[in-house]
């Protein structure tokens, strides 16, 4: 998944933008946002290999004290619970929309006021910390560089760049020359216009295009 797929799962759910990042934020941290990295010097497989052996059952997932994942769940009630939850959606442990749900999931069942904090606060450090102190609660609580985090994938959120058109694309092409004309193109011009208006509008344009 992308950062943008990740967070958008996470606010649809009801987090605020600042909960979202928070989250993405501890996820960097623990495992650089690979959802199927298996904890570094803990086994001999590799990251494909623990996964395939964890939705196969070839290894004891729940208690072998190996991090995976996203947020590197370690505790044998919490990796039983992971898998017991992939198995239910019919995917493998390692899929990344499977996490992000089950995050969801665990933090709604056993984290209730981290959650409440999650949807109602935008205070982007103390989400962060809470995050890490409770939620994670790593051996070395590095709250400043999960927050360097949070704050990077706020900025990047609240900054989205404009994809660049193949120039092989005549199509794309056309569709930026008329949004341009009429002021649409790029969005960092659209004069205070919010990013959800400059979609909308694309999608508009696009429909036009479409229809020539």
């Amino acid at each position: 998944m992308t950062n943008q797929e990740i967070f958008d799962v996470f606010t649809a759910a009801g987090m605020t933008a600042e909960g979202a990042c928070a989250m993405m934020g501890n996820f960097m941290a623990e495992s650089s946002m690979i959802p199927n990295i298996a904890q570094r010097g803990m086994t001999k497989l590799s990251d494909a290999q623990y996964t395939a052996a964890a939705d196969n059952g070839l290894i004891d997932f729940a208690h072998d004290a190996v991090g995976y994942g996203y947020a590197q769940w370690t505790y044998h009630t919490r990796k039983a619970a992971l898998l017991a939850y992939a198995k239910a959606k019919g995917v493998s442990v390692g899929d990344p929309k499977m996490q992000c749900d089950f995050c969801i999931h665990e933090l709604k069942t056993d984290f209730h006021t981290i959650w409440h904090d999650l949807c109602t606060s935008h205070d982007l450090f103390q989400l962060t910390q809470v995050v890490c102190n409770v939620y994670e609660n790593p051996a070395v609580k590095n709250v400043g560089t999960r927050y360097e985090y949070a704050k990077g994938f706020l900025h990047e959120m609240e900054n989205p760049q404009p994809q660049p058109a193949s120039k092989a694309d005549p199509v794309v092409r056309m569709l930026q020359a008329c949004m341009a004309q009429d002021g649409y193109w790029p969005e960092d011009q659209i004069n205070g216009k919010k990013t959800a208006e400059f979609r909308a509008k694309l999608k508009e344009y696009a429909a036009d295009v479409a229809a020539c």
